[in-house]
């Protein structure tokens, strides 16, 4: 048998133990989590992945299922998962370790980043800091925020705008939100569609094929050379529209209070893993309560302290940052308000 290795990160706050005996799972999860590198220490979180295969014959029984996965009969206090790919997980809640298996390499390679990011989500929504899905870029002791649905356009506006010194990456996909509205850093993994025009500007890109969605090419953040931002004050918030020439323009206050309540209330878009996020018991349902409500009060305190606009994306990607560049030069973007 392979020895394990052993990977160690620290994602804003939440120490994370990625072990696995497949050389090229580990570095394709080490390459995913780069910019969380960390020395060996405590773990609040343990997860290992094995590289064999699995059978549903001789499981236990489902409690319940989706198309997606099934939740199998467990003892108390732990979760067994079987996802139809071929892929099995058991998962326990008190000592926050979980065990994955697969025959599969790039579903193996899914499911563990996948786990680390829902197992460690919950631990920092736990401390109050709460994942929303948008880019988030730092510019001028700002944050940036630019919000919308899958294949809006986030990360090739993101990755044209980076082109620019004076931007700094805070995430490509889920930066993280403080009680009191600040933006916190986490830049985990780059994700390009096939179609991204930014991909002959980077070497090396790895490859992944993704059960539910198109495959992604995957970029290393800190081998991107990428300037990575500090924790910073919020500064505006952009609700991306797909459109035929590029245009900023105000957002109302519903509008912009409804997209925070999808992508940072709700977590729409983030990896929370339904599968191991409910749980179901009297006592992490109230757990769940007090994580929405610290959910909605970020979300508050961010719509209050940002200005709101509507960027609507023309074809042309770098019109579209020069549109941005443009607007944030001319001081029509609202900064925080100091409440």
């Amino acid at each position: 048998m392979t020895p394990s290795e052993e990977l160690h990160f620290d994602l804003c706050g939440c120490r994370v133990l990625f072990s696995c005996g497949d050389p090229l799972l580990s570095f394709a999860v080490a390459g995913s989590l780069s910019a969380f590198s960390a020395p060996p220490g405590h773990a609040d979180v343990s997860i290992s992945a094995e590289l064999g295969a699995v059978s549903e014959a001789g499981l236990p029984p489902p409690l319940f299922s989706t198309r997606r996965w099934k939740v199998l009969k467990a003892p108390p206090g732990r979760r067994l998962v079987w996802y139809p790919e071929g892929a099995v997980c058991e998962y326990d809640f008190r000592t926050r370790s979980g065990r994955l298996r697969s025959a599969d390499r790039a579903l193996l390679e899914e499911l563990s980043y996948l786990l680390i990011l829902s197992r460690a989500g919950e631990e920092l929504d736990l401390a109050g800091l709460h994942r929303l899905h948008a880019g988030a870029l730092g510019h001028a002791g700002r944050a940036l925020l630019f919000c919308g649905p899958r294949g809006a356009g986030k990360t090739t506006l993101l990755l044209e705008l980076l082109k620019d010194p004076a931007f700094s990456l805070l995430s490509d996909d889920t930066p993280l939100v403080g009680g009191d509205g600040a933006v916190l850093p986490f830049p985990a993994r780059v994700g390009l569609a096939p179609d991204s025009p930014h991909l002959p500007g980077f070497g090396g890109l790895r490859r992944l094929e993704r059960r539910h969605y198109p495959p992604k090419r995957l970029l290393d953040t800190v081998k991107a050379g990428f300037r990575l931002s500090g924790p910073l004050p919020s500064g505006a918030l952009f609700l991306l529209r797909r459109s035929e020439r590029a245009r900023i323009r105000r957002a109302s206050v519903p509008a912009a209070a409804a997209e925070l309540a999808v992508s940072l209330a709700v977590g729409w878009g983030v990896p929370q893993l339904a599968e191991y996020f409910l749980r179901g018991e009297p006592a992490d349902l109230l757990r769940k309560g007090g994580i929405l409500g610290s959910r909605l009060r970020a979300a508050a305190r961010l719509l209050r302290r940002s200005g709101r606009y509507i960027f609507e994306l023309s074809p042309d990607h770098a019109r579209n940052a020069e549109e941005l560049r443009a607007f944030l030069g001319s001081g029509s973007a609202q900064g925080a308000r100091g409440r």
